[in-house]
């Protein structure tokens, strides 16, 4: 039988606007919603179960990991977009004796990580990326496959990164609703995220609900494949992606259920709390802060964390969102910029085509289209050409802007 709320609607609970605020109205209320309250009290014990360890655990996982059929899946996902690169198609010429001997090493638990090869970008600051041998992403792939979804029905509905129907822009959707409702905002930013998640709290969450030895052991294979083996995930992985937005699935129950902070939302380690009451806001930063060290070693940082009035427009997901409008963030169009230049001098020598070119177009275009930007693309794409060096015909790219 499922929990059913109380009739707002209803003759026989007279109830009127006008009443909201007897005494009547609220002994009605009381007693036709008592759904509600069942559903509060169902959602503060299945907390307590989880931190708990109590709930629901999963074993018999591994043979699902090492299936046959998950890891040819998982090396389908592992090459999009990369199948023209040497590791990539020396590992498909034999694909089907290759994923038979990776098989085989996982099984018999002697598979090992390769070398990360390291190189920096700048996006906008500049950040080390560690990128994995193409076997080792084929495993990050057929892991998350089966761990991921398992975890991922335990998360809040406001956490937006790497998850299936989230993303960015329905991140910017609820944030703007959020500041709609609210007068200030509690922005916080954890200082050097990746490289300061602790390796033994982080298994421990995940053992908690996975109780597959095997599992375990290849989680931790995973976790302590980067250059610490106490602390810190490399940025790049598949696998560091979904244990970063797990680790601070802590945090995320902590506000939700402990501080019952109704406007919040985190897109990965950037996370919002919107109110009306500033000295609260600093209250709860003050909190937040206090959880971040004792429970998951974190910091915040202390000059991105801060509770300012929304109308002066909220930094978040590339966005400046304000509460009827969103700009596009000036980094984001120096880095289009920078891009450009960069495809134009590869173009000119022969070195890509114009299908290359527009469809890294396209993709920013459509990030910059969920925000007020038609002006701005304009301005932009009608300066854009794009000529061949061996070609005295140019060509610009007019027709994008209607896009």
């Amino acid at each position: 039988m499922g929990i059913r709320g109380g009739s707002w609607n209803n003759e026989s609970s007279n109830l009127r606007v006008s009443d909201r605020n007897n005494a009547s109205w609220t002994n009605t209320n009381r007693n036709n919603n008592v759904g509600f309250r069942a559903v509060r009290t169902f959602l503060k014990n299945w907390r307590r179960l989880f931190r708990s360890g109590e709930v629901k655990t999963y074993k018999g996982l591994f043979e699902k990991i090492v299936s046959f059929e998950n890891l040819l899946r998982a090396a389908k996902l592992a090459q999009r977009g990369k199948r023209m690169k040497i590791d990539v198609a020396k590992f498909n010429f034999g694909l089907e004796s290759e994923l038979l001997r990776l098989q085989d090493e996982l099984k018999a638990q002697t598979y090992k990580p390769g070398n990360y090869r390291h190189f920096y970008v700048n996006d906008p600051k500049r950040r080390l990326i560690s990128a994995a041998p193409y076997r080792d992403r084929i495993v990050h792939h057929a892991f998350c496959n089966i761990v991921d979804p398992i975890f991922d029905k335990t998360f809040i509905c406001h956490s937006y990164a790497c998850r299936l129907n989230k993303g960015t822009h329905r991140a910017l959707d609820k944030c703007q609703s959020f500041i709609r409702a609210n007068q200030y905002v509690l922005q916080c930013d954890i200082s050097k995220y990746f490289f300061s998640i602790n390796h033994q709290i982080l298994l421990s969450i995940i053992v908690r609900k996975i109780k597959d030895k095997e599992v375990v052991r290849l989680t931790e294979l995973i976790i302590n494949s980067g250059a610490n083996s106490t602390r810190g995930i490399p940025i790049g992985n598949l696998t560091s992606q979904f244990f970063a937005n797990l680790y601070l699935n802590e945090l995320d129950y902590f506000v939700k259920f402990d501080l019952k902070e109704r406007y919040y939302l985190r897109y990965m380690d950037d996370f919002l709390i919107f109110g009306n009451d500033k000295k609260h806001l600093h209250k709860i930063k003050e909190e937040v802060r206090d959880f971040l060290g004792e429970n998951l070693r974190l910091d915040l940082h202390l000059k991105k964390s801060i509770v300012y009035p929304v109308k002066s427009g909220v930094d978040f997901c590339g966005f400046r969102i304000f509460k009827d409008y969103r700009r596009l963030r000036k980094t984001n169009v120096r880095l289009f910029t920078k891009r450009m230049r960069k495809l134009r001098g590869l173009f000119r020598q022969g070195r890509i085509e114009m299908k290359d070119i527009s469809h890294s177009l396209r993709c920013w275009i459509a990030h910059a289209s969920y925000g007020n930007t038609y002006n701005l693309r304009k301005k932009m794409l009608e300066k854009l050409v794009f000529k061949a060096s061996n070609d005295v015909s140019a060509c610009n790219l007019r027709s994008f802007i209607s896009d």
